[in-house]
Order: structure tokens, then C-alpha cells, then sequence
């Protein structure tokens, strides 16, 4: 199921620190609607309630001074403060509420020129296509899809698998100058990704078959995250 106009991307953000959000990626995300989830991580041996008495209007102070710097034109922004044990648990929990289409990943970058986006068949081809279309029209950077089959398998249902996606991407509004794709045959999609991210700026991901604590950071997407620095958007695979 493609994405509807306006999709909102859910940005988890750490408030028991300062750290503000780099300004490439507030204009990557210019385009689309946001919910800012401001959470303060609770240790174990820490009750809630406690730590949300004594340390709430902190917290929502950098919250409000982060959302200040999201908000922009039309596209709604929308906040919501958690003190929470389970940061995972609560990423899922609130892009469930608000219907997030994709959650945001943070990572290190200086500028957002090459975007790699990996595909996995037509595996929610459709949504991360309609978001990769909305996140880079208003922007100049370069698209790269990515898909890798295994060894063996007719190369040919890869390229049809990506030239498929280019299409939709010039018909989402994306100049087919910018977009370019490889098609990787055998070894593992996962490490070819990884060695792949090193020269990109930005990464979307989609999301496989949603799954109780593996709902947006699955098997396949766990140990991809744990190694590359890179920011990324993980598109949710939903009905």
C-alpha cells in the first residue's frame, strides 16, 4: 500500500541530553509531517514516576526547543514526552498511535547529497518509494537503489525489480538524472549494505513483517543499524 500525501515520519529524540538535531537533516525532513518523541531514558532500578517529578520540566523544556526548530510551513509537527525504561518498546508504542509511516535513525552527516535505498523485492516497495519521492523533490541529492538476489537466481528479476522502482520514482517527481541503481549477485544483502553506506549520507530502510519487539528494528535490519553511523528512516511496513 503506498503512502498517502503528507506522511508523517516519527523523530525519536534522547531529552536528558542537549544535543539539538543537525540542520541537514531538519531540511531533509522539511517535506513531511512530524511527531517528536522526546523520551528520557529510566534506569532499571528507577522508578518513573520518580524521575519524571523531579526532572519533567527540564525534559520538556528541550523538547519544546527541539520541536521550535522542526517546525516549519504547512506540515504539521506534533510532541509527545515519555520517561520510559524500554526505549524500543516506546518507539513502536507511539508510531502505532499516531500512525507513523516511517521512524527517523540518527547518525552522523555533514550534508545529505547520495541516499542509498536498499530494496528487498517488492517487499513494501511501494511505501519506501512514495517516501524516498516525498524526502528528496525538494532537495538536490542523488538517489541509489540497491537490491541484491542470490547467487544463482536470474539477475533479471533484480533489474526488473529496480528499474521498476526508478520508474515510480520519476513519477513521484524525482529527475531520472538523479536516480541510479546497482544489482548485487550472491554473499549477504546484509554485508553489502553495510560496505555500501560508507559512501552515502542518508539511508532508508524498509521494515519487514511487523512483530511484537521486532515491530521496527527486525532481524534483518538489527545488525545493519548496529554497524553503520549513517542517519537513516525506516519505513513501516503496514496495512
Amino acid at each position: 500500500m503506498p503512502l498517502t500525501d503528507d506522511a508523517t515520519i516519527l523523530v525519536p529524540v534522547d531529552v536528558s541530553t542537549t544535543e539539538p538535531p543537525d540542520q541537514v537533516i531538519l531540511d531533509l525532513l522539511q517535506p513531511v509531517n512530524l511527531v517528536v518523541l522526546g523520551y528520557y531514558p529510566v534506569p532499571k532500578q528507577t522508578a518513573p514516576a520518580h524521575l519524571k517529578e523531579d526532572h519533567e520540566a527540564e525534559a520538556a523544556e528541550r523538547l519544546e526547543s527541539i520541536v521550535s526548530r522542526f517546525a516549519r510551513g504547512d506540515h504539521e509537527v506534533e510532541d509527545v514526552l515519555v520517561f520510559t525504561k524500554d526505549r524500543q518498546d516506546t518507539i513502536d508504542r507511539i508510531a502505532d498511535q499516531y500512525d507513523c509511516d516511517a521512524v527517523f535513525v540518527p547518525g552522523e552527516t555533514d550534508a545529505i547529497d547520495r541516499i542509498l535505498v536498499p530494496l528487498r523485492g517488492d517487499v513494501n516497495l511501494e511505501r519506501i518509494v512514495s517516501l524516498v519521492g516525498e524526502l528528496v523533490r525538494a532537495s538536490d541529492a542523488t538517489v541509489t537503489l540497491f537490491h541484491s538476489v542470490p547467487q544463482g537466481t536470474d539477475p533479471s528479476q533484480g533489474e526488473f525489480v529496480l528499474r521498476g522502482a526508478a520508474d515510480r520514482l520519476t513519477e513521484e517527481g524525482v529527475d531520472r538524472d538523479r536516480i541510479d541503481w546497482q544489482l548485487s549477485e550472491g554473499g549477504s544483502p546484509k554485508r553489502k549494505i553495510i560496505d555500501l553506506v560508507a559512501d552515502y549520507d542518508f539511508v532508508v530502510l524498509g521494515e519487514g513483517e511487523p512483530s511484537l519487539r521486532d515491530r521496527i528494528l527486525g532481524a534483518v535490519l538489527t545488525p545493519i543499524l548496529a554497524e553503520i553511523e549513517t542517519p537513516a528512516v525506516i519505513v513501516r511496513d503496514i496495512e
